[in-house]
Order: structure tokens, then sequence, then C-alpha cells
């Protein structure tokens, strides 16, 4: 596991700030903020590519060892789910007794864990996923009164534009896409890649198959990558409307926080405001 951020302004007193956790196969990230919106934590951890469940339980029980912060009592608690295991589901569709089922339809045996659900009113649709047992387990024991979510569902309630965009978050070897065609949602989806080719490849492909126009398309970049990097200017070739995400004015941030590119922490606040 690598400890790529980790920012504090020490508070004596959190009982008033929110406190969110995302978990994903890849990593874990936690901020907080105080009660008028201030964000005074933020750490990003990545794990190495084979990371197990049961190594990830074991990290995210070390960082809340190591981490006082997250030993502090809190107004509300949120986890984040990040894992690629998701299916958006039609509401009226939904069965329970077929849930698993259909996850591993698409996902294949997924071994041990949790199948969850969040409902998305505006959308009248379920997002169903799976979490490692290990892991739910260990927030269960150390977050018993959080509530859970899944990256997608919140996503999904994002303010939507009226024409086209690709709205991307990077991980070093993973995207997630969201695509909004004409201001509706057409998909929110996980992949992997090794080569800046792969994750053009991905995108170019969910545009092609939902038939929207790359010189209509904006292209909104969360996350791990650089402007000044060979996979920015691979997508550079295809991509006239490439740009980067900033962080969302409803928050104000640490000035540490600003010392870095905005699109590295801006979906983490976007979760925040979408909340």
């Amino acid at each position: 596991m690598i400890s790529s951020f980790h920012i504090l302004t020490p508070v004596t007193d959190t009982s008033d700030c929110r406190l969110y956790i995302e978990i994903s196969g890849y990593g874990i990230s936690y901020w907080a903020l105080k009660a008028d919106n201030t964000c005074f934590a933020l750490s990003v951890y990545h794990f190495n590519i084979s990371t197990t469940n049961e190594k990830a339980a074991d990290y995210l029980k070390d960082i809340a060892g190591q981490q006082l912060l997250l030993q502090q009592t809190f107004k509300k608690v949120y986890i984040i789910y990040a894992f690629a295991e998701s299916l958006l589901v039609p509401d009226k569709f939904m069965n329970a007794a077929t849930n698993n089922e259909m996850l591993e339809l698409v996902y294949g045996d997924m071994g041990e864990s949790i199948t969850r659900s969040d409902f998305i009113p505006g959308l009248a649709l379920q997002n169903l996923y799976k979490i490692p047992k290990q892991l739910d387990a260990v927030i269960a024991h150390l977050f018993s009164l959080a509530s859970h979510s899944h990256l997608y569902s919140i996503l999904s309630n994002r303010n939507k534009q009226k024409g086209n965009q690709l709205y991307c978050i990077f991980d070093a070897t993973s995207i997630i896409v969201q695509l909004i065609k004409e201001g509706q949602l057409q998909i929110i989806q996980h992949f992997d890649y090794k080569l800046p080719e792969d994750a053009a490849y991905h995108l170019l492909n969910v545009c092609e198959r939902f038939e929207v126009l790359l010189t209509d398309t904006e292209v909104l970049l969360n996350g791990m990558i650089d402007r000044e990097s060979i996979l920015f200017d691979e997508l550079n070739k295809y991509f006239p409307q490439l740009s980067f995400a900033v962080l969302p004015q409803t928050f104000s941030y640490d000035k540490e926080i600003k010392t870095y590119p905005a699109h590295y922490f801006s979906h983490l606040f976007e979760i925040a405001a979408c909340g």
C-alpha cells in the first residue's frame, strides 16, 4: 500500500463534522468536512495491483488504527464503495431472489461477498453491487453507524448538462467512465488498462456504442492523470474537448490541497456535493 497524499489541519472537536471514506479494489481515500463545509483532512492510499480482499481489509484496519482522526466521533460517516462489480437495473425488474445470479452472469464468481443495492429515485433505477465480505466485516466493526452507498449511485445524481459528456476518474491502471448523452445518463462503467492506448480505446468504444460524436463530447478528467503525460497526449489525439475538473465551489479547502492539481481530488468532493 502506498500513501500518496496525507493532508491534515488538526481539529479538536469533530462531533459536528462529516467523514467520507471511499473504498475500492485499488485503494482507500478519506476526507473530512466541518459544518461550514471546510475540508480539514484528506488522505489517499493506493493498493498494489496484487492486493487481495483480505489484504485490503487489513490495510483498512491499519489505517484506522494509525490515523487518530478516524477514531474520533463524527456527526455523520459516509462509506462509498467504488468496486467495479455493479449493475444499474430498472427498479421494476429488481428481484431479491435473482440479484446474485444477475451479478454473477456479468462478472462471474466473485467469491465471498455481500450484495447491496441503492435506489436512485430520479432515474427509477437500482444499483446492484457486491462488496468483499472481509471488508464489509471490518467496516461494520469500525463504522457501525455509517451510511453506505456506491460511487455509481452518487454519480448518477450529478447535475446533468444538456449536451454530451464523458466524466472520467483515472487511477494508475483503471478508469471509471460516466457517459451523459444529450443530458441523459447512458452508462457508468469501470475499465482496466495497461497502456495509454488501452485507455483511449475504452473511451472511444463507449462513444461509438452510444453514438456520440467526439467533436460534440466534453471529456472531463478527474483523478491521477497529468497534462504533461503520455496518457493525456494519447487522449488528445482523439478528443478535441478535453478538460480537467475543478474543485466544487461548495467547499473551502486547506491551503495544502490547493498546491496540487484540482482534478486529483475533484471527484471526491463531487461525491460530497452530490450527497
